[in-house]
């Protein structure tokens, strides 16, 4: 038995987004069928429908998302039809050495990929699954090890940040940053992921939290969920007005725009011992030019893939967070559209319109 859903089809990088009739195999063992209900539009998602990063189309983008278990496949156990589920891309084996040494964002077990080959078709034809997700469809097949448990007092939009952008920015804080109370953190860029490390550093009892953007929008998001100081990059040199705060420099700072510029200052504005963690993707062949003198005093630079987050540990404690009031995740799902307006919801994300666009389906 398979599936047939509409869904948003890039076929080609840079060109509008089609929504088509495509088709899903039914799950296979250790595969869950899930009817997606709401799912976000990430910064990733841009990058590789405006071609910046190769990828083979036609795809169906989409990897940040909640939704409900249509089926499961044979061999799947702790789901059930009905199931509320967030949805993550980062699909874990729980065999490899990555994966037993807790750094299971690095899994090296490669099946999942292969299988992403023949998940799906259209007109026929097998197409790429995007991150083992492809989320801007009526239904997702994924693997069982992608879910997380949605507990009913979220929303499906918290649960679809949760999937990724949310996770990302406190993840980073908690599992890399590691601030400690009374630490000092610059969080470069206050889209979702920015959010979410402003959010986990107030959280961690850092007393000073700078927020840099360049829209006022954002940064007043920023001071609403924690930030004590906000930089609007746009009129103030950041690395400026950070120092006019913190003399010496801040203990950590995260970059959570994927620029080589911003990469720079989130080093540069760093205290001497401080750490850098950078999120954003930044340009395939990219360098960050790191100033040797500054090195010298032990500063770091580092980057992650979402914070290094451990998905089946660390979600349901931020879903926690998110359930008692300390997590904000509603208000930052600012816009919603269906999956007919797909390609306004990407205009509106690239034109940094609100915080997050979220394309909402109905069940």
């Amino acid at each position: 038995m398979s599936y047939r859903c509409s869904a948003a089809v890039l076929t080609a990088p840079g060109e509008p987004m089609r929504i088509e009739e495509i088709e899903l195999a039914e799950p296979a063992a250790g595969e869950v069928l899930v009817r997606t209900v709401s799912a976000g539009i990430c910064a990733t998602d841009l990058h590789f429908a405006a071609g910046r990063f190769p990828y083979p189309t036609p795809t169906v983008l989409g990897h940040e998302a909640s939704g409900v278990i249509e089926a499961v496949g044979p061999g799947v156990t702790g789901f059930t039809v009905g199931d509320r589920v967030i949805v993550c891309d980062q699909i874990f084996c729980g065999r490899c050495a990555a994966c037993l040494s807790g750094a299971m964002v690095y899994c090296t077990d490669t099946s999942g990929k292969d299988r992403q080959r023949h998940r799906i078709t259209l007109a026929g034809q097998p197409i790429r699954q995007y991150l083992g997700v492809s989320a801007f469809a009526e239904l997702m097949l994924t693997d069982a090890n992608a879910l997380i448990p949605l507990p009913s007092a979220l929303s499906h939009d918290a649960g679809a940040l949760l999937g990724c952008c949310l996770t990302t920015g406190m993840a980073s804080v908690f599992n890399i940053a590691q601030p400690k109370p009374g630490d000092s953190v610059a969080v470069f860029g206050c889209g979702g992921v920015g959010l979410g490390a402003v959010q986990g550093a107030r959280i961690a009892g850092a007393t000073q939290i700078i927020a840099v953007d360049l829209e006022d929008h954002r940064l007043a998001a920023a001071a609403k969920v924690g930030a004590t100081v906000t930089v609007n990059a746009s009129i103030k040199d950041p690395l400026e007005a950070i120092r006019a705060v913190a003399p010496n420099g801040v203990n950590l700072s995260i970059e959570a725009v994927g620029l080589v510029e911003t990469a720079g200052q989130a080093f540069e504005a760093l205290a001497p011992g401080g750490q850098a963690t950078v999120l954003g993707m930044l340009p395939p062949g990219a360098a960050v030019p790191v100033p040797g003198r500054l090195l010298r005093h032990g500063r770091s630079l580092g980057g992650s893939i979402m914070g290094s987050v451990r998905t089946r540990a660390d979600i349901p404690r931020y879903a926690d967070l998110a359930r008692t009031g300390m997590l904000e995740a509603d208000d930052i799902a600012t816009h919603h559209r269906p999956l007919r307006e797909i390609n306004e919801a990407l205009r509106a994300a690239t034109a940094r319109e609100g915080i997050r666009q979220m394309i909402r389906f109905t069940l």
